[in-house]
């Protein structure tokens, strides 16, 4: 997807309709919860990380030390019933919770880290995450990624 690339010269809104066009049940999703799910999925976007298991797993350090998310939306997110589902078909995926948490604590747990210290510590500003205006939604993702600092991780 081209959201993925560095220097995307599509706006936040063209992004994201790329990610809904390759991933329709997000769309469907999203548009059903709401706010909170697109939010989500911008930063997703902003930060070109697509939604397999892999994407999911690294966007976290971005939402959590690059955006202005606070610990009651991290919650509230967390708790929903679809993502509790999602993250339980994760660990399915991953070969039982033994096999997942092995994954987690010896790959994704490192690169969590390091794209904390490597990418997001760079960032000049944290993202807006619950207050995307309408003008960042048509602003090119290169010239957003440059006001905000962020180098993608590839």
């Amino acid at each position: 997807m081209q959201f993925m690339q560095q220097d995307c010269r599509f706006t936040l809104r063209d992004g994201l309709e790329e990610l809904y066009r390759h991933a329709p049940d997000v769309a469907v999703v999203s548009q059903r919860k709401g706010k909170m799910f697109i939010d989500h999925d911008l930063t997703h976007v902003l930060f070109g990380c697509d939604t397999s298991l892999q994407g999911e797993i690294l966007l976290k350090p971005w939402i959590v030390f690059g955006t202005t998310i606070n610990r009651e939306e991290l919650k509230a997110y967390a708790m929903d019933p679809d993502v509790q589902m999602l993250n339980e078909e994760a660990i399915h995926l991953m070969g039982g919770r033994l096999k997942a948490y092995s994954l987690l604590l010896t790959y994704y747990l490192p690169l969590f880290f390091w794209i904390w210290f490597r990418r997001v510590r760079g960032m000049s500003a944290k993202w807006p995450h619950s207050n995307v205006t309408e003008g960042m939604m048509d602003t090119p993702l290169d010239e957003l990624r440059r006001a905000y600092g962020i180098r993608l991780y590839q």
